[in-house]
């Protein structure tokens, strides 16, 4: 049996560094299994069902320094509602929670969080999540080798 591993990249590309997490699957190697949600949401849902692990990656205002990196399982945090400014705008642990209840849930599931600093209408990443985005990508990839 295959061990299905997907990273997931949800955000805002428009929306300066709300798009870190779309941006940093182009800094993983080909052979990673990378699906690209720009506008997340419930279309999340639909992504998960099939995979063994899953490793989402989002800007997620965690109060860190920006460009900060935290790397965490979903039932480590209570609510990590997106910012607002994007079309994703949903609680990525609801559709974690609805996918449980749907039997669709992966068995592991980490989110790979960047504290953003400029969610505005703008297409450039602030000097600190640019800077941090090979360290998001070092963290994703420590997470898919892992069992």
């Amino acid at each position: 049996m295959t061990n299905r591993v997907a990273v997931i990249g949800i955000g805002n590309i428009l929306m300066g560094d709300d798009g870190a997490g779309v941006k940093v699957l182009n800094l993983l190697p080909d052979n990673v299994n990378k699906i690209e949600l720009a506008t997340g949401g419930m279309t999340l849902l639909h992504e998960l069902e099939g995979l063994d692990k899953a490793i989402i990656c989002d800007a997620v205002d965690f109060d860190g320094q920006p460009g900060e990196v935290r790397v965490f399982r979903p039932e480590e945090v209570d609510s990590i509602k997106t910012l607002g400014y994007s079309l994703h705008d949903i609680d990525i642990l609801k559709v974690l929670e609805l996918a449980e209840k749907l039997g669709q849930l992966p068995e592991v599931v980490f989110i790979a969080a960047i504290q953003p600093v400029n969610i505005s209408f703008s297409e450039e990443f602030s000097p600190e999540v640019e800077a941090a985005l090979p360290e998001l990508a070092s963290q994703v990839m420590k997470l898919v080798k892992t069992a």
